[in-house]
């Protein structure tokens, strides 16, 4: 008896001694310190997951990057393919590799516009004739229509042609496709010509120009360029040390089915889809908006509290979300509060090829069905 109970003994001190050996091991690899610096991060505590994440992702052929994380464990940050699929000694897509985010800027807009509500430079109720005395709908319009698209507004990007005199949006139809900048200040130059698409505050309609105008609000409440207040206030206390707003300054390339690489122009996107970013840098964004490190929780609250479009966030279905698209780049970046699921998809090419917002949702389903 005396010996078998010293080789049972002997056999839980041996699992104990390689317990403790691997879980520092796992500990030093997965930690919120170190983890980033990886090339991919896998986390063995949710293989079965990752087993139905991988056999999606291989079923539909994915490429880009992603960051999937439940609670406070991200599950699986990976990339896939080549940051440059025309070049085959490009470097192969990482957790930090950078792409255009598109709209997902939105997010990061609104809440520098709430950050100043907070020092209490600005109201969401303020007219916006207070910076724009010589725009002939300003009176009609508030820091809040912009915020949850209800300000009427003609799209700058997206009906350019109704924005712009024609020549004009031409110009800038050619500049985007040459890779070329544009005059800057051009939306602002024309704003007051444009039409109005509908009545202020009478119903959403999804229009760009309303976030430009938020960043040029900003800029002069803040007495910054939009670019230094982000990276002052933004993306150094989020720690989002692989994120700027500098034109075409990406690690990856996008094509589109011409095979032509283009951006939007420079400055022309400012507020609504200028930002650069990882799959790595967007987590500790969502992360630090959600633990109220950019704004107070209740400042928060009250930017998704809402059925359709809060301040740059979708809230439908249960899920806090947005997408971005430029002319070769689409992201997906969604929170689902009640799993406490965040998924972070970036792809290098246009959204005609491969969806971005497709992907998470697959994905979301493969994890929960």
């Amino acid at each position: 008896m005396e010996t078998g109970n010293l080789i049972k003994i002997k056999i839980r001190y041996m699992r104990l001694t390689v317990a403790l050996i691997v879980f520092p091991l796992f500990f030093c690899a997965c930690s919120t310190k170190n983890q980033f610096a990886s090339d991919q991060i896998i986390n063995p505590s949710y293989s079965e997951e990752i087993e139905k994440i991988e056999a999606y992702l291989d079923e539909k052929n994915f490429d880009g990057a992603l960051l999937i994380s439940k609670n406070k464990d991200i599950i699986l940050a990976k990339g896939y393919g080549l940051c440059d699929r025309k070049n085959p000694d490009s470097d192969q897509i990482q957790i930090n590799t950078t792409f255009e985010i598109g709209s997902i800027t939105k997010q990061m807009t609104a809440a520098a516009i709430m950050q100043l509500v907070e020092k209490k430079k600005l109201n969401v109720n303020d007219k916006i004739s207070r910076w724009f005395p010589d725009f002939q709908y300003a009176d009609d319009i508030t820091v809040e229509m912009l915020l949850n698209m209800h300000s009427g507004l003609t799209d700058c990007l997206n009906a350019p042609y109704e924005f712009f005199p024609t020549k004009v949006a031409t110009k800038i139809e050619n500049a985007t496709v040459r890779n070329e900048p544009v005059e800057q200040e051009i939306i602002l130059k024309y704003l007051n010509d444009a039409p109005l698409f509908i009545k202020p505050g009478t119903e959403y309609f999804y229009c760009n120009t309303n976030y430009y105008l938020l960043a040029k609000i900003i800029e002069q409440v803040s007495g910054m360029e939009f670019a230094e207040y982000m990276k002052k206030y933004i993306f150094t206390p989020c720690k989002m040390t692989n994120t700027n707003i500098e034109f075409q300054k990406t690690d990856t390339r996008g094509y589109d089915w011409k095979n032509r690489y283009y951006s939007i122009p420079y400055g022309f996107a400012t507020g609504y889809g200028d930002v650069n970013s990882s799959v790595v840098d967007l987590y500790k964004w969502n992360e630090s908006l959600l633990r109220g490190k950019v704004v107070k929780k209740k400042t928060y609250k009250k930017m998704i509290d809402s059925e359709s479009y809060g301040y740059g966030f979708y809230v439908q279905n249960g899920e806090i979300f947005h997408g971005g698209a430029t002319n070769v780049f689409n992201s997906f970046s969604t929170y689902h509060p009640d799993t406490k699921t965040t998924i972070i998809i970036l792809i290098n090419r246009p959204q005609n090829e491969k969806y971005a917002a497709t992907f998470a949702r697959g994905i979301y389903k493969a994890m929960y069905q």
